[in-house]
């Protein structure tokens, strides 16, 4: 296996984690969360209820990413600091849920599609896009497929200027929405209760996941123990921000009439800004909208193929999968994705039920990575003091982030028809549990085979010093 190019710096880091996480979570679940859980406009308290742990755990990641920087990100910091198993069985949860994502951000990305032909009057075209969502959510797959493909270079120009287009769309909604926003359609639809408030927390808290996808590829990014860190703490704060104005402009701008009739359940952002904007401003933020959702696609293929990548390295799955091309990037794990997020495409039927799974097998990782970070300073030392990127009181942060992870995790497995979700992955941890026992032996890690070396130097030095001891006691005698 050759290397992977190290072509990735701060700005691509940025524009990776700002476009992998603002997307459907904000241009759909801000309105059609109202369907499932009617709060108003207290969705504002939800989102910065959900940004609390996610800026702690990302705190950890900054942390972890610092220590070690490598392709699987997740994985590496879980199996290496907290356990082999857990790290492989929590992340292979993840990597199917992340699959998920691609189609699910697919299929969204049609609906906005459809509502910016609907806003510029071309229903003709808004037609078309409805009778064929499928087919055109498998050829965004398909095209981000081939830019990963490419190689990680192209992969971070496109990925820039996706971001720089969104960025100046959300930016053109804020400052243009801001004068229509009023206090009085603000409370005349707040719900102020907690129980609401938080359960939104816990689904809408996947508006802030992707922020881990960029860890994943480590090997690719330039002096990553400063890098890393860095871009992750700049894009969250960037993100929760964000989040905030969309939702208090947003909500703003409904009237208690518009309000109790709308139909949140197929709704969008992009989609009631087009109520009460200019209709070239209008045009423009529906066209961010797209950019939003699509954006989120190509990192979120990095990412899965990385984490597989990082796998075959370690023989867990078939060494094969870690073959690169000619681009230096895993090409057969990118072909297994896509042909798995193209399945999934085929079979997907509503976007708020994609989150419920999603969401949960997220969770499980953020829990074992923030226990990764608590124990890391004391199980790992040697590690630890290599890190660019320090924190007094880690484990408080990890701490909060761990216990706030599991508390959201019980809030999504409570919602209304999450169950079927929740047994899918237990099903699928299953499968993974197998596929880990049936591989064991071929696990050549390392890591692995250190720690059975230290193993065995103490049960010798153990022996030597009963030898010892028991030959001073004969001579006593």
């Amino acid at each position: 296996m050759d290397n992977l190019r190290r072509e990735l710096g701060l700005k691509e880091i940025v524009a990776t984690v700002v476009t992998s996480v603002i997307g459907g979570g904000l241009f759909l679940t801000t309105i059609q969360i109202q369907d499932k859980i009617p709060l108003g406009s207290s969705i504002i308290f939800s989102y910065i209820l959900a940004a609390i742990p996610a800026i702690f755990i990302a705190l950890c990641y900054g942390v972890l990413s610092s220590t070690l920087p490598s392709s699987g990100g997740e994985y590496v910091y879980i199996s290496r600091i907290l356990d082999p198993f857990i790290g492989f069985l929590v992340t292979w949860a993840r990597w199917f849920a992340m699959i998920a994502v691609i189609a699910a951000m697919s299929v969204g990305d049609v609906t906005i599609l459809e509502n910016f032909f609907n806003i510029i009057n071309m229903e003709n075209v808004s037609t078309f896009i409805a009778m064929n969502i499928q087919v055109i959510a498998i050829i965004l797959v398909i095209l981000f497929l081939l830019i990963n493909y490419l190689g990680v270079r192209l992969y971070g120009k496109v990925q820039t200027i996706m971001f720089v287009l969104l960025m100046i769309g959300l930016s053109t909604l804020i400052l243009f929405g801001l004068p229509y926003m009023n206090i009085n359609n603000l409370t005349s639809s707040m719900n102020f209760d907690w129980s609401l408030i938080a359960k939104a927390s816990s689904l809408i808290f996947f508006s802030y996941i992707g922020f881990s996808a960029i860890t994943d590829a480590g090997d690719e990014i330039k002096n990553p123990k400063k890098t890393l860190p860095r871009g992750i703490m700049i894009s969250i704060f960037t993100i929760a921000t964000i989040y905030i104005f969309v939702a208090l402009v947003v909500y703003g701008s409904m009237s208690p009439a518009f309000y109790n009739s709308y139909d949140f359940a197929n709704g969008s952002v992009a989609e009631v800004a087009a109520t009460f904007l200019p209709f070239i401003i209008a045009v423009f933020v529906a066209f961010a909208g797209s950019i939003a959702i699509i954006s989120d696609i190509n990192p979120t293929i990095l990412s899965t193929s990385r984490l597989s990548f990082a796998w075959a390295r370690d023989k867990i799955v078939p060494e094969k999968l870690a073959e690169l091309n000619k681009n230096q990037v895993p090409k057969w794990t990118l072909l297994i994705n896509g042909v798995m997020a193209i399945a999934i495409i085929l079979l997907a039927r509503q976007f708020i039920e994609a989150v419920m799974m999603i969401n949960m097998a997220v969770l499980l990782v953020f829990m074992a990575t923030s226990v990764s970070a608590l124990i890391l300073p004391y199980k790992h030392p040697d590690i630890y003091k290599n890190a660019e990127f320090k924190l007094k009181g880690l484990w408080i942060f990890a701490l909060i982030g761990f216990l706030s992870s599991a508390l959201f995790f019980v809030f999504v497995v409570r919602l209304e028809d999450a169950m079927p979700g929740f047994i899918l992955l237990l099903i699928w941890l299953s499968v993974g549990s197998i596929l880990y026992v049936f591989t064991q032996e071929k696990h050549k890690m390392y890591w692995r085979m250190q720690r059975q070396q230290r193993k065995e130097k103490e049960n010798a030095d153990k022996k030597l010093i009963r030898e010892i001891i028991g030959g001073a006691e004969e001579k006593n005698q």
